[in-house]
């Protein structure tokens, strides 16, 4: 044998009968050769576990992926707005056409759309809408991300926080699950500052989950509105111009 080639398995003939007679005529002879059922069996469902946890290592790449450019796209928007309405003094209106003219967003992100009706695309789906924190005051603002999905959101909201504290950017936080129909929905009016500068909600599905740039994070609001069974969720960000 070629010392090259691999060894065959052998296969083996067998004579069904007494010894010295010919074999009995209803029983065939029978050759054994090839896998047993068995063998295939288990190189089968050894085969079936590798790949099922191959995709489930891909599947956790791709979320950290998603959570790590999500988080640093809206540090990257938050950073734009500060610096756009801080310089502009409260002068401009708040919107998301000033979002959009403003360049506080790469201009491939900026969607169809004029004044109320400009829709902001963010990278993961979805859209992104800004407006003012208090009425007739544009030196509040605060910005609605919608289309971020819900299997991602205390990650998402956790690298957030993490990345915005990081870059020294003051905020507050708060959340609603949303379904894929309102994703292009505005909900700007569903947090507002009150008499003491604290976010607040009248709404109950909505949870605030910072309540102001020194607050840390409430874990039992961020449980329980990662913990619904809507595909999406809402992040809303607030930003003070006047206490950068």
């Amino acid at each position: 044998m070629n010392r090259f080639s691999l060894p065959r398995r052998s296969c083996t003939a067998h004579s069904l009968g007494a010894p010295g007679r010919a074999p009995l005529p209803h029983l065939l002879r029978q050759r054994q050769c090839g896998f047993t059922l068995v063998e295939l069996s288990v190189s089968m469902a050894i085969a079936a576990i590798l790949a099922v946890a191959s995709l489930v290592v891909l599947r956790q790449q791709l979320d950290q992926t998603q959570v790590a450019s999500s988080s640093y796209f809206l540090q990257q928007t938050v950073v734009a707005l500060q610096n756009f309405f801080s310089n502009d003094n409260g002068a401009a209106p708040i919107n998301n056409s000033t979002l959009a003219s403003g360049a506080a967003v790469a201009r491939q992100y900026v969607g169809g759309g004029t004044g109320a009706s400009t829709q902001i695309n963010n990278p993961w789906g979805g859209q992104m809408f800004v407006g003012p924190l208090i009425a007739g005051s544009n030196t509040n603002w605060v910005l609605q991300v919608s289309g971020l999905p819900m299997r991602l959101c205390p990650d998402i909201v956790q690298s957030v926080e993490s990345t915005l504290n990081t870059a020294g950017l003051r905020h507050a936080l708060a959340g609603s699950p949303t379904t894929g129909a309102a994703v292009a929905t505005s909900a700007l009016g569903a947090v507002a500052l009150d008499a003491n500068r604290v976010l607040t909600t009248s709404l109950t599905n909505v949870y605030v989950i910072k309540t102001d740039p020194y607050a840390p994070l409430d874990p039992a609001a961020m449980s329980t509105l990662c913990e619904t069974d809507q595909p999406y969720f809402n992040l809303f960000l607030t930003g003070n111009n006047h206490a950068l």
